[in-house]
């Protein structure tokens, strides 16, 4: 995977992306205990559906994936290089233009510093895993919402490590659920809630705190989530003063 990744960002691979089907070298493939791929074509299943199904498609292929291997890169590059290939293809099709970038590559086939969530296969596992509840007559409920906005799942958590948190973003997810308008202006909302966030983890561990603390912290800033209309009022420091 290394000399793959190097050879995409140096340049000399680009021409292997525009092939049918992506060539790897088996004898280099690590086989993983206890990891099973499934039964069917999982990269033909994902194909011509929309993003959310080929997210929940992908997700119970590999519901029992050991989070130690979900954020490991080779996984899901050899995933997005060879089963999934066609769907990487498909869903970041720029890949097929003649002067896409080696960064482009890297971001959606393997897994770059602008998040776990940009990556073709990646970003359907982990947004189902972290908005999926069982405690739910649809366990997807949550998923949906999260799915609606694509900026909104991978920019605005993607980045960040919020979007592995479980509990937070249950919680964030059920507060946005019963509070449809904070959908209007989701991209600039979402990116306050993750900023406050990610602030407050500043002083307070927020990887042992449930989906109620999130859900009610949203509660209680609802009227300020409400006013965000415009980009610049995130880069006020006063806009925070009276909530930190």
């Amino acid at each position: 995977m290394k000399r793959l990744r190097d050879a995409v960002e140096s340049g000399s691979a680009l021409p292997l992306y525009k092939a049918d089907m992506f060539e790897i070298d088996e004898t280099q493939v690590k086989r993983l205990a206890n990891v099973y791929a499934p039964e069917f074509d999982l990269g033909e299943r994902i194909l011509g559906v929309s993003e959310l199904e080929a997210a929940i498609i992908v997700f119970e292929a590999y519901k029992d994936l050991p989070l130690v291997i979900a954020a490991s890169e080779s996984f899901w590059a050899y995933l997005t290089h060879t089963t999934c290939f066609k769907y990487a293809k498909k869903r970041w099709s720029e890949v097929e233009s003649e002067n896409v970038k080696p960064e482009y590559i890297v971001d959606h086939w393997f897994l770059s510093s602008k998040g776990i969530l940009r990556n073709a296969v990646a970003s359907l596992w982990w947004g189902v895993h972290n908005s999926v509840d069982e405690n739910r007559e649809d366990r997807y409920e949550l998923t949906r919402i999260l799915f609606n906005n694509y900026s909104f799942r991978t920019n605005t958590f993607g980045r960040g490590l919020l979007i592995r948190h479980r509990e937070a973003m249950i919680g964030i997810l059920d507060f946005i659920k019963d509070n449809p308008e904070v959908l209007s202006n989701m991209e600039l909302r979402g990116r306050f809630i993750s900023l406050y966030f990610n602030r407050l983890g500043a002083v307070r561990q927020l990887a042992y705190l449930d989906r109620t603390f999130f859900r009610d912290t949203c509660e209680r800033l609802k009227d300020k989530i409400l006013t965000i209309t415009r980009p610049e009022v995130l880069k006020d420091p006063a806009f925070y003063a009276d909530i930190m």
